[in-house]
């Protein structure tokens, strides 16, 4: 089976089972506990906090673990603000897990409002600049967009924030850059940046969150007080030890990783182009993250093709895995795809072990599903050949 929705989720790295058995099985004491097996676990755990901090440019004290990306994004948006009312802006290409907190926000009284982006799912910095004003309490904008892969020069909108906005907090997703581009919270200006595990083979449920110094968060989980008395629960020391023995082992090899990958994500923009004819392409190859590659196919649907594709050992995604259960126009809305494209978006996210060999069977696997279903509508007594437009070269 070749894998190429890495940015759904990725492969366990096999060091990580060495961390796993140790903190499961032998160190598997709680570190909260006042023996010194136990103080030797609260040890462990605040080396990797270190080492993930490290891998952001922030302080130890700054970073707070969580069980996921999710977790670490309702974190720094409903915990995060000081006044009860004010406006609140967040990308309209976000993740679910920051839209539907600021739906919440928005039941709670705060004005809620979505800066447009561009084609490619990136914020429109003129737009944006045109919100800002001295009631903005609070802006949220992905690092990269995981439905594009378009990068957000969050450097520059901290500026814009800053000068007309000084109260406001700043937060990013920052779930799909992790692990792919080097990252320093404190030359991006941001308050609160969130990070998830699994994305870069770690394991599921942890992640964690930057928070500034100097910036409170309210109690999000009540209990023993453990993560600053943000997030009270025992520690997943097991999860959270494979997650810093994941960075501090592969995050040497961002640029190498980062240049193979952008091999492969032109290789296949050029063999998609070369092959089929009718395709939007929904990334900007000049300013995104290469993890991530989105097209769209005319009048064919996504998810169908997924499942073809499936069948001849090839996976991929429709978008956010998130999304992936529910139809949502939202994001299509919000890249301005027309209804011919808009439920024919097909998302490819690589990860650094990926080959062209993976690309050369994609596009033979794509070409063989789009031959099949249009043998398949022109068999149909109606809407006689709908997908001849997807016509391969």
């Amino acid at each position: 089976m070749i894998y190429l929705d890495n940015a759904a989720t990725t492969r366990l790295d096999d060091g990580c089972w060495e961390k796993l058995k140790k903190y499961n099985s032998q160190e598997f004491y709680n570190p909260s506990a006042l023996y010194r097996k136990a103080m030797e676990s609260s040890k462990a755990v605040k080396s990797a906090r270190g080492v993930i901090a490290k891998s952001l440019g922030a302080k130890c004290e700054e970073i707070i673990f969580t069980a996921s990306g999710s977790e670490a994004d309702n974190i720094a948006l409903l915990c995060s603000l000081k006044s009860k009312s004010g406006k609140i802006i967040i990308g309209s290409s976000e993740h679910n897990a920051v839209y539907n907190c600021a739906l919440e926000l928005k039941v709670r009284g705060y004005d809620v409002q979505f800066a447009p982006c561009d084609r490619f799912g990136r914020t429109d910095m003129t737009k944006l600049e045109a919100m800002l004003d001295e009631k903005v309490v609070l802006v949220s904008i992905m690092h990269v967009c995981n439905e594009t892969g378009a990068l957000n020069d969050l450097a520059g909108i901290s500026k814009l924030i800053k000068t007309k906005s000084p109260r406001a907090i700043f937060h990013s997703d920052g779930v799909q850059a992790y692990g792919k581009i080097n990252i320093d919270v404190k030359s991006l200006g941001v308050d609160l940046y969130s990070i998830s595990g699994h994305k870069i083979h770690a394991p599921k449920g942890v992640g964690a969150v930057y928070c500034r110094s100097g910036l409170y968060l309210k109690t999000f989980v009540y209990g023993g007080g453990q993560e600053n008395g943000v997030r009270s629960a025992t520690e997943n020391v097991p999860s959270i030890m494979a997650f810093a023995d994941v960075v501090e082992r592969n995050f040497c090899n961002l640029k190498n990783n980062f240049e193979h990958v952008c091999e492969l994500r032109d290789y296949l923009n050029y063999e998609l182009n070369c092959n089929f004819e009718n395709i939007k392409v929904n990334t900007d190859l000049e300013n995104s993250s290469p993890y991530v590659y989105s097209f769209a196919l005319n009048s064919a649907r996504g998810e169908v093709m997924v499942h073809c594709l499936e069948d001849k050992g090839v996976i991929v995604g429709t978008g956010s895995a998130c999304n992936s259960q529910k139809s949502t126009k939202r994001i299509p809305q919000a890249l301005g795809l027309n209804d011919d494209y808009a439920q024919g978006t097909l998302r490819v996210s690589f990860n650094e072990n990926n080959t062209k060999a993976d690309v050369d069977a994609f596009i033979k696997a794509l070409g063989e599903s789009l031959q099949e279903l249009i043998k398949y509508q022109k068999s149909s007594s109606k809407d006689e050949c709908i997908l001849s437009r997807l016509k391969l070269r």
